[in-house]
């Protein structure tokens, strides 16, 4: 499937192994129906109410979660942004469950990641001089330069839930390379070297409460904040089969089989996922920072 734009889909006819040929699909309002029975906004509310104050919560309810840095600065907000991953930590795996029950037979088994991003990113000039005291936050404060996530401890078959809090505009959202998806492509491990050709972008508009969906090996990037709004998102990756790491990955983290799940074998679910190559390199990894600590 040659890269596309943006398409429609809904979750009763989604097929994953066609995001992971570099289909980009959005569900309009599939954020919402897999964040029952609370809805992100309201979770976000109240992370707001808990982190600063009932007030501020209550101004946003009112005014949109799109206003947090009128009335937040940036260790509010980060805190807020600590409150929510908190809070989403342990309904994020039932989340995910929900989302593989929505759909149709996909003829694979599928792996979820207890991997959480919530993504709170408030106009550039709100952070402008606190880069790098937000190093930490990069991804999730302040913006994360073009990479692909397999560069790092994501599968090569990997799926990028990217789920709309609040409003998405152009000026604050996500940028993807579709020409880009799955070429040879020199990078420093963290980012894209300058100078390689990757083709046109597609920029990522979405309403509150919708769902995108792009392959974790797809060329994105944060879009710098440039316009009026704090831009809230939470993302969830999942697999269509059983992880693979790509050979160069700087880390592994497990994904876990989702029939064993909620079920008294759970302790067996990362089994598959460990029982992989790259979990031998982050072995490796492991026990070489482990001898240069102990080196006296």
């Amino acid at each position: 499937m040659p890269p596309a734009s943006l398409q429609e889909s809904c979750l009763a006819e989604l097929d994953l192994s066609h995001i992971l040929r570099g289909r980009l699909a959005v569900i309009r309002g599939g954020a919402d129906l897999l964040a029952t029975p609370e809805p992100l906004h309201r979770t976000a509310l109240a992370s707001v109410a808990s982190a600063i104050a009932p007030g501020a919560a209550e101004q946003l309810a009112e005014r949109g979660l799109e206003r947090l840095h009128t009335i937040a600065g940036v260790e509010e907000i980060r805190a807020v942004r600590d409150e929510l991953d908190g809070c989403l930590r342990q309904a994020a795996r039932q989340l995910l469950l929900r989302f593989a029950r929505a759909l149709p037979p996909q003829g694979r088994r599928l792996y979820v990641s207890n991997h959480l991003g919530v993504r709170i990113m408030p106009p550039q000039a709100a952070v402008d001089g606190r880069e790098g005291e937000l190093t930490d936050y990069t991804g999730f404060l302040i913006p994360a330069h073009a990479h692909v996530d397999s560069w790092f401890n994501t599968p090569v078959n990997s799926v990028n839930l990217w789920m709309a809090v609040s409003r998405v505009r152009r000026d604050n959202g996500l940028i993807i390379w579709p020409n880009a998806f799955r070429r040879p492509m020199r990078h420093d491990g963290v980012r894209l070297l300058p100078g390689q050709p990757v083709g046109d972008p597609v920029e990522v508009e979405l309403n509150p409460g919708d769902l995108l969906l792009f392959a974790g090996d797809h060329l994105h990037a944060t879009r710098p904040n440039t316009g009026p709004e704090t831009r809230w998102v939470v993302t969830k990756r999942i697999c269509l089969g059983p992880p693979r790491y790509h050979s160069r990955a700087t880390g592994w983290v497990p994904y876990l089989d989702t029939r064993l799940l909620n079920t008294p074998l759970r302790a067996l679910a990362p089994l598959r996922s460990a029982l992989t190559v790259g979990h031998a390199r982050q072995l490796v990894r492991d026990a070489g920072r482990l001898a240069v600590r102990l080196r006296p």
